[in-house]
């Protein structure tokens, strides 16, 4: 093996700016998410450690990287087995902690306790935290191959844009490869598992290579050649499956932030970025156009040419979508020349039809002369006559897998009014205020963890403060939340959501022994549906919870016996929530899950479902406000229903800008004298019942 360092070190000071082009950003960002997996082709359950850590990095494009080490008595090969095993795991698993697999470490960091190890539930929690801090280090990888004599060079370019917490960092750079197949107990593929992300060599050695210029303005550039043997331990290694992965560490533990290029030709050369200060989720309603006012940055020395694209995701096909750039609107790619230094607004225009839908719009930004670097994207969001929105966990893939339950089952009640999200993207549509038209949040937890996050759970309780409701089901969501157990992920403010949202009770995790389903007789509204078996549907983890009510609420569902509940119902002065200590995807019988998602749609909306529930809601207004366009005032009719509710005005960033109590009349004078010219909507609310959206147009 040839290994060449060379080093150029200078500092920089930010006010004149770097002279020539270099890899790496200057300005401060967030760190990236490092995973490194430890994993074995004898364990059972690093299958779904490996489907996580893939959840992870298909949700967090170009932010989180996993690195798959086989280590331990679980890699060790059989007779005629591969040896995925390298010099360095266990070194690095030494100084994890972990006491089982599979296991991980998240940017190395110790997140509670003394040691770094995460069981597989707290890898996406963990990397979600990492992801929303700042790093004193950016981070510029380049790799060239020539394939005549299997050589890797690599170019690594570090900027501190802080002054770094130790003076002594190290450059590690790992090898990986994709797609090599073997055996794996558990992923039911036999002998030909496909094995990804697997560590084949740390081209800087065990521990790094030390950097000791790391205060701020500090560039680095280190140049590291490593020739590829044909494979490793007889596993051949195909370069055109690899990539190369590099990181920064504090001493030889906490990672900063790193970064991920292919093998052959890659590079994650800063191209600059698109970025806007306001919410990228709105509310809207057919007819009605949002606009988002985004900027496009250029990190590329002098004016070059940049191409932009705007790609739906799940847009129902009468809507539409656009992209304005100095006055010119484009519906396909188009190509502008952007200045390093000069800021270019683009301005995205979305337009919803008339069927409900909660698509997303990724502006995408792609260097013309740089075409491998990596593009720059920037999705928004907007969200319209949606009623019902299923919402699955971002703890694992086990959520989307089962999503059909709750697709169908809506399908099947007649709703068509329904679209669905994460739980992370339900969270900034509440934060953001573009909430109002959706009735109940369905919140598929399925056998994920966390079962949700703090920022979910804050969320989620300002939604139900708000006076819209909940479902949510899934198996262990007391157990994670309330069992205080190794490995849960239990805060005050999930127990707060559990115990005073929920009124619910943790009694115990459940085991197998509670295979049927069977409805509370003497409950209105569950109280005839049929038994149905719960089955195992996750390869043997079936833990049906046993819950109790709390003071209020109502026992739905019982387990095999009456003395063990599995689902409550509870109703607030301001909302309603319905809560299964199992998932639906374990109701065996789908005419019993179909007619369990019916009937919790129709108590949770008042027992109003489709257009009767559209036309209740839409009673408490009586036709348009007049007049309209106004000026200085406007009249809102309402019905003798709305008296005791408010009316409530949004702007069309979803920011409510005016609350106005409602008494006994009918005709309403509300002043706009502080409002600026603009469009805006409002509603009626009531109690748990909201009113459709109006348009009121505001002129000066």
């Amino acid at each position: 093996m040839k290994k060449i360092y060379t080093l150029l070190l200078f500092s920089i000071c930010l006010s004149f700016g770097l002279t020539a082009q270099v890899l790496v950003s200057t300005d401060p960002i967030p760190k990236n998410a490092i995973l490194e997996e430890y994993t074995g082709i004898h364990c059972t359950y690093c299958p779904d450690g490996h489907a996580i850590a893939q959840s992870i990095l298909d949700a967090n494009p170009g932010r989180a990287f996993t690195i798959a080490i086989h280590q331990g008595s679980f890699a060790v090969p059989s007779a005629g087995e591969p040896d995925y095993r390298t010099t360095f795991g266990d070194a690095l698993a030494g100084q994890t902690g972990l006491t089982g697999y599979p296991s991980g470490t998240v940017n190395r960091h110790v997140f509670t306790g003394s040691t770094t190890a995460l069981n597989r539930g707290s890898w996406s929690v963990s990397c979600d935290q990492v992801m929303q801090e700042i790093s004193p280090v950016n981070i510029g990888i380049s790799s060239e191959y020539e394939a005549s004599i299997r050589q890797l060079t690599i170019q690594v370019e570090l900027y501190y844009t802080s002054d770094a917490p130790a003076s002594s960092n190290f450059i590690n750079v790992a090898l990986i490869q994709d797609s090599i197949y073997g055996p794996q107990t558990g992923g039911n593929a036999g002998n030909n598992y496909r094995h990804m992300h697997m560590l084949r060599h740390m081209i800087t050695g065990q521990w790094g290579d030390e950097v000791t210029t790391t205060t701020a303005g500090s560039l680095v550039t280190r140049t590291y050649t490593y020739t590829v043997p044909a494979a490793y331990i007889n596993i051949p290694a195909v370069v055109e499956n690899m990539k190369v992965v590099a990181f920064v560490t504090e001493d030889h533990q906490e990672i900063y932030t790193g970064d991920e290029v292919d093998a052959i030709g890659g590079t994650n050369l800063y191209i600059g970025n698109i970025t806007s200060e306001a919410a990228y989720i709105k509310s809207s309603e057919p007819g009605i156009e949002s606009i988002f006012n985004l900027e496009a940055n250029s990190n590329i020395e002098g004016t070059e040419p940049f191409e932009f694209s705007l790609e739906a995701e799940n847009a129902p096909a009468d809507w539409t979508a656009s992209f304005f750039i100095d006055g010119i609107e484009y519906t396909g790619p188009a190509i502008i020349d952007l200045t390093k230094t000069t800021p270019k607004e683009v301005n995205v225009i979305v337009g919803a039809g008339t069927s409900p839908g909660f698509p997303g719009y990724v502006l995408k930004m792609k260097s013309v002369t740089n075409p491998v670097a990596p593009e720059k994207m920037f999705r928004v969001m907007v969200i319209s006559g949606v009623t019902d929105l299923i919402v699955n966990g971002t703890g694992g893939p086990e959520t989307v897998n089962h999503q059909d339950v709750y697709l169908d089952g809506l399908a099947a009640s007649g709703i068509t009014s329904y679209a669905v999200t994460n739980a992370n993207v339900m969270r900034d549509m509440i934060n953001a205020s573009a909430y109002q038209e959706v009735f109940t949040c369905w919140l598929n937890i399925a056998w994920t963890f966390p079962a949700l996050t703090d920022s979910q759970a804050e969320a989620v309780m300002d939604f139900m403060s708000a006076g819209h409701n909940i479902f949510i089901g899934g198996q262990d969501i007391g157990w994670d939340i309330m069992s205080g157990a190794d490995g849960s992920n239990g805060t005050p403010i999930t127990r707060d959501f559990y115990t005073n949202y929920l009124n619910a009770l943790y009694v115990a995790d459940g085991s197998s022994a509670n295979n049927k389903l069977n409805a509370n007789v003497s409950d209105p509204v569950f109280g005839a549906v049929a038994q149905s078996n719960i089955v195992d549907v996750y390869a043997g983890n079936m833990y049906p919870e046993e819950i109790n009510a709390g003071t209020g609420a109502d026992i739905i569902f019982n387990y095999t016996t009456t003395a063990k509940h599995a689902a409550i119902k509870y109703e607030a002065p301001n909302y309603r929530s319905i809560y299964f200590g199992i998932g639906l995807e374990m109701v065996s019988n789908a005419e019993v899950r179909n007619e369990i998602i019916s009937l919790s749609r129709e108590w949770l909306a008042a027992e109003m479902t489709g257009v009767d529930y559209q036309a209740a809601m839409n009673s408490l207004i009586s036709g348009q406000n007049y007049p309209n366009p106004a000026s200085e005032y406007t009249w809102i009719a309402v019905s003798e229903a709305a008296a005791g509710g408010t009316i409530e005005i949004y702007n069309l960033n979803g920011t409510r800008v005016i609350t106005r109590p409602l008494g006994s009349e009918t005709l309403n004078r509300i002043d706009l004298s502080n409002l600026p010219s603009g469009i805006y909507t409002y509603r009626i609310v009531k109690g748990n019942e909201v009113s459709g959206s109006k348009k009121l147009t505001v002129i000066r």
